[in-house]
């Protein structure tokens, strides 16, 4: 390939990467080296999670309002997620559940794999960074782009109450931003008329 056909080439790649990661929040460099939480004990973390504040996610904006994570087990099944959240335009309650396995070193660390409806290639991992397993969580994902220029970031703070008090919130920001997480991009979720 000739240097000019380089200089071509390069500006198409960058702007495929921006295209792609647009979608999520972007930060330069390589995802930072941020461990699960210890000891996490996946039994006691089951049941219904609601979704309080997220960095920026463009489809969960698209698709609707008032998600919940509702983290289960079934003897046949194992472990897996059920996603609801109000459709933007018919207002109906719609669903997604993930097959997700704990890694056996390190529980807080969770692989997932869309189940329902069975799409293999929409897989992915996430962490449980801190839990009281009462009222607040701190899931974490990072995505590193193809070409190395930077990385993605998901950061959910979650709530076994659908109105968490204040203090819970603050609380739990201070620990992401104890763990370095830039908790300034973390957006409230609209629960206005969401489901019990």
């Amino acid at each position: 390939m000739s240097h000019t056909s380089c200089h071509l080439l390069l500006p198409l790649v960058v702007l495929a990467v921006v295209r792609c990661s647009v979608s999520q929040v972007f930060f330069a460099g390589p995802c930072p080296k941020i461990l699960p939480m210890r000891n996490f004990d996946p039994k006691r973390f089951l049941g219904r999670w609601y979704e309080i504040e997220r960095f920026f996610v463009s489809y969960e904006g698209l698709a609707g309002t008032c998600w919940v994570e509702n983290y289960l087990y079934d003897p046949h099944r194992g472990h897996y997620t059920r996603l609801d959240w109000k459709d933007t335009l018919t207002g109906t309650v719609r669903t997604i559940e993930n097959a997700i396995t704990f890694d056996k070193k390190e529980p807080g660390r969770l692989r997932y794999v869309l189940a329902r409806p069975s799409i293999p290639l929409l897989q992915g991992e996430y962490l449980i960074l801190a839990t009281d397993y009462a009222s607040f969580a701190l899931a974490w994902q990072c995505q590193q782009d193809p070409i190395r220029l930077g990385h993605t970031e998901i950061l959910w703070l979650l709530s076994k109450q659908q109105y968490p008090k204040a203090y819970v919130i603050r609380n739990a920001r201070n620990m992401a931003k104890a763990l370095g997480l830039r908790v300034e991009h973390l957006r409230r979720q609209n629960r206005s008329r969401c489901p019990p």
